[in-house]
């Protein structure tokens, strides 16, 4: 599995309804206005974000998307990998844990499987 980055400026904290969407193997589906709001203070806010444990190989993952193009993050259920994204707040190679109000935006999607090589991060 190959992503693209796309560097997006720190600056950009709020997404415009339905402008993030989050992708599995074979659809996407659009982010909910509040869920928007909950990626905007995970990626941007100012609380800390929380380490989560490296999922193993074969988890379920999925991608958040801008509209049609690729985020530069990963997530499983309950974690997310940021890369080239916000690098002053995400760490190269780490998992995040995703807030309680994320945990359920993969739900009904068919995964894609994370592979041993994963993008580099920041």
């Amino acid at each position: 599995m190959s992503l693209l980055l796309i560097a997006v400026s720190a600056s950009a904290k709020e997404f415009p309804p339905g402008a993030l969407k989050v992708c599995g193997a074979t659809q996407c589906r659009v982010v909910t206005d509040t869920q928007s709001r909950a990626f905007s203070s995970l990626l941007w806010g100012a609380r800390p974000v929380t380490r989560a444990p490296t999922p193993p190989v074969g988890s379920p993952i999925f991608q958040l998307r801008f509209r049609d193009d690729p985020a530069g993050a990963i997530i499983s259920p309950t974690a997310i990998r940021v890369h080239g994204l916000n690098c002053g707040r995400f760490q190269r190679g780490k998992w995040y844990r995703l807030p309680a109000s994320l945990r359920g935006v993969t739900a009904g999607l068919k995964p894609k499987r994370l592979r041993a090589f994963v993008p580099r991060s920041c």
